[in-house]
């Protein structure tokens, strides 16, 4: 049936101004100044040329001091802001997830930190500008798991030994990168102090361990592709519990390599199990890493997954 030229017109015009009256999205940009060490002077010219501003109004922040991007990040919840974009590196990730998880607010990841562990299992470019364009302005999102050692929540890795040893050393650095990060965990390691631990997985598993590290993991990785967990998933509900013990010396740079190569399931030293629950009894209070953030903490560890808590652009 022919409508004639006068009705389609008055369609086109009526999509259009639905189309006008479509209300945009709010995102946030949480940005820490001093992660990593990108250029992070030229990001707010990035977002302006690039971000789709027919689908976004966007506002910049910066963090001015540790615990800045979970309050930031919180107060956005609180005025129903779309999106938030963490800005940094996993710390960052970590503060900004602290205040969105069990929310319904959407969080974005702009790697600009020195490990990028979360962003690299997801897939997500280290190229900021990539980012803009291929995942903010697409706004494709899922749900994620995260975790929680002792109620403090965390996104992609938890763990005690050399890892949060090494972290603890790297947080108290003046030098960012592989090489530093390489450098402190060669020492830790000639200096490592084995303590023996009991572990108890979902309240019906009980054993003793003596390991070099115990890490809890929700991603893969530590960052810079250096993979703890090859086998794990971001949406499974559980934990891959991943225990290495100390490799004999000779070992210990092929183990390195293992690690790197996403292999280290293959070595002897290493043992993973999954769990949705785990406690741990320690010899005495020690650091634990929380997303590559060294934290204090009792002896005793209860540590629990958060199924699908958390909404993210990917």
């Amino acid at each position: 049936m022919y409508l004639g030229n006068g009705f389609a017109m008055k369609i086109c015009v009526n999509l259009q101004f639905h189309l006008m009256m479509m209300e945009k999205k709010k995102i946030l940009f949480v940005i820490n100044p001093i992660a990593g060490k990108g250029r992070k002077e030229l990001f707010p010219s990035w977002v302006d040329s690039l971000l789709d501003k027919s689908v976004y109004d966007y506002e910049l922040c910066y963090t001015k001091e540790k615990g800045h991007a979970k309050q930031l990040a919180a107060q956005a919840v609180e005025e129903g802001i779309d999106i938030v974009a963490a800005v940094g590196g996993d710390g960052t990730v970590n503060e900004v997830a602290q205040a969105m998880i069990d929310s319904n607010i959407t969080m974005a990841i702009v790697p600009f930190g020195s490990g990028n562990g979360l962003a690299r299992m997801l897939k997500i470019s280290l190229q900021p500008q990539n980012v803009i364009k291929k995942v903010i302005n697409k706004g494709r999102s899922k749900y994620i798991d995260t975790a929680l050692v002792n109620g403090v929540p965390f996104v992609s890795i938890a763990g005690f030994g050399l890892d949060a040893e090494t972290a603890d050393a790297f947080a108290r650095d003046g030098h960012r990168g592989f090489l530093t990060y390489s450098k402190i965990a060669v020492e830790k390691y000639f200096h490592a102090q084995i303590d023996s631990c009991t572990i108890t997985l979902n309240d019906n598993v009980t054993f003793d361990s003596r390991p070099l590290m115990v890490t809890f993991a929700n991603s893969n990785q530590f960052g810079y592709e250096a993979k703890i967990a090859p086998k794990a998933m971001l949406d499974d509900g559980l934990l891959d519990v991943c225990i290495l013990k100390k490799p004999i010396l000779p070992a210990a740079p092929f183990v390195a390599t293992q690690l790197l190569a996403g292999q280290i399931h293959h070595s002897p030293y290493f043992q993973s199990l999954q769990a949705r629950k785990i406690f741990v009894r320690r010899k005495k209070d020690a650091v634990v890493n929380i997303d590559g953030e060294p934290i204090m903490m009792d002896k005793d560890l209860l540590v629990e997954v958060k199924p699908l808590s958390l909404k993210i652009l990917f």
